[in-house]
Order: structure tokens, then sequence, then C-alpha cells
């Protein structure tokens, strides 16, 4: 299946935010296009994220990728949290993931990062295996913590 990768803007912003809705139902959350699409927006508009998606030849969206910049305190450098990786179900296992992570890698080296980090469920070996497949290193080292914040109400 022959894909496209582009770095996305604000022209892009619908097509990302399909993606992003059904990325979003993988991980069990509401569908919600006006929500996926509003967040995207707002991401290309203020350059908070960068976003690549791929393709096909008839401008079918396949799959995406989302990076926010960071810095490491520890490393005294830039890095790029890989925050989100989705390819559409259709278009699973013909390289699409792994051409979408190689031009983060290719960003970040572009950019002068660090390192790329990311996160990805226990349960979700097929990506694993890809990231591992790429070089990433599971980290041994940290654990992470997460603590929900809730606003006030009233």
């Amino acid at each position: 299946m022959a894909s496209i990768i582009t770095r996305a803007d604000v022209t892009h912003a619908h097509d990302v935010a399909v993606l992003f809705n059904e990325y979003r139902q993988f991980y069990d959350c509401q569908d919600d296009l006006a929500a996926a699409e509003q967040f995207i927006c707002s991401r290309l508009v203020d350059e908070s994220s960068v976003i690549f998606i791929a393709k096909d030849n008839q401008e079918l969206g396949l799959g995406f990728i989302q990076m926010y910049p960071s810095f490491s305190s520890l490393r005294l450098a830039p890095i790029l949290i890989l925050n989100d990786v989705y390819v559409t179900q259709h278009a699973r296992c013909v390289g699409i993931g792994r051409a979408l992570v190689l031009q983060a890698v290719c960003y970040a080296k572009t950019h002068k990062m660090s390192y790329l980090m990311l996160e990805t469920q226990q349960k979700n070996q097929r990506a694993q295996g890809l990231y591992e497949g790429l070089g990433f290193v599971r980290n041994q080292d940290f654990y992470t913590y997460e603590l929900e914040i809730h606003p006030e109400l009233g």
C-alpha cells in the first residue's frame, strides 16, 4: 500500500481528527469527532505539537503520529514526546506505522532532539514489537505515575 507522509498543518486538521478520533476509540474513549477536531486544530494553530499524516494516493488518511516538544532537565537538552501513533485498521501490517515512527526519528535528528520518549499500553504488544524493532529500549529505571486532576465543581 503506497502512502505519502506529510507534516500536517491546519489544512489537514479534519483528516487528522478523523484518525485521532479512531485512535481515541481504540483506547476506549468516547466517539467525539467535533472535540477531536477542535483539539487537533488547536495543536496545529498554536504549534504545540508536531503531527505527520500518512495518506494513500486517493488522499485517504491511513495513519498519523503526534509529538510534543519538551526538555530533559537531566540531559539539559530538548526531547520529543511521541504521544500518539495510529494506523487505521485497514492499513495495518503494511509498514505505515514503521514509516511514521521513522519520520519522527528523522524529525528529531533534524531538530537536534536528545531523544524520543513514548509510552504504550502493556497489552499493546504489536506496538511494542514495532518500537523495539526500531531500537527503542524499554525504560527499566523509572516508573510512570499519574495524578488525575479534577477541577472543583461550582
